[in-house]
């Protein structure tokens, strides 16, 4: 019984730790991206309509007999050019709403990586700092717990011996 818990804890230690290094990873990369990515000025220049099905507001509460229909909602998403040097790029937002959120002609701020234009991202859509800064505390903070456990389940592993007779000793030496 006692091997089954130790591989438990170890599976569940290996487990927190791959939470950990995901959750520092992202939150390192979205800080890395807002603070150095490089900043321009892009334009909305047009908006990009979409059709929607809203199965929430169908028919509520009414059952049909036959082929259940939603209807159609539109949906708006702004497209943004801005430049890079002497070429001009567009990017989708990934907001979208029944009302235009970024009217055409309103300026926003564009971030990429340097080099990379075609990965650039609105700033208004960027993850929120805090967050991100919170992420990587708790990242932090869940994989040192869990080297720390990982490495008193080692150290106790240690100190377990067998004596002669076959009993355990479990002493401190």
């Amino acid at each position: 019984m006692g091997c089954l818990v130790a591989v438990g804890l170890r599976i569940v230690l290996l487990g927190c730790l791959l939470v950990s290094v995901t959750t520092v990873v992202g939150a390192w990369r979205h800080l890395w991206f807002t603070f150095n990515g490089v900043t321009v000025e892009g334009l909305v220049v047009r908006q990009a309509e979409e059709l929607a099905a809203d199965w929430a507001d169908s028919s509520a509460g009414k059952r049909t007999s036959g082929v259940q229909m939603a209807p159609a909602r539109r949906l708006y998403r702004a497209i943004v050019e801005f430049k890079d040097g002497e070429s001009t790029y567009l990017i989708a937002a990934r907001a979208r709403g029944q009302v235009d959120a970024y009217p055409v002609g309103s300026r926003i701020d564009v971030v990429y990586a340097r080099g990379r234009p075609d990965g650039a991202k609105l700033r208004p859509e960027l993850p929120d700092f805090w967050m991100q800064a919170g992420y990587l505390l708790m990242g932090t903070v869940l994989g040192a717990g869990a080297v720390y456990w990982w490495w008193k389940l080692i150290r106790r592993r240690g100190r377990v011996s067998t004596l002669s007779d076959g009993r355990m000793d479990v002493s401190g030496g």
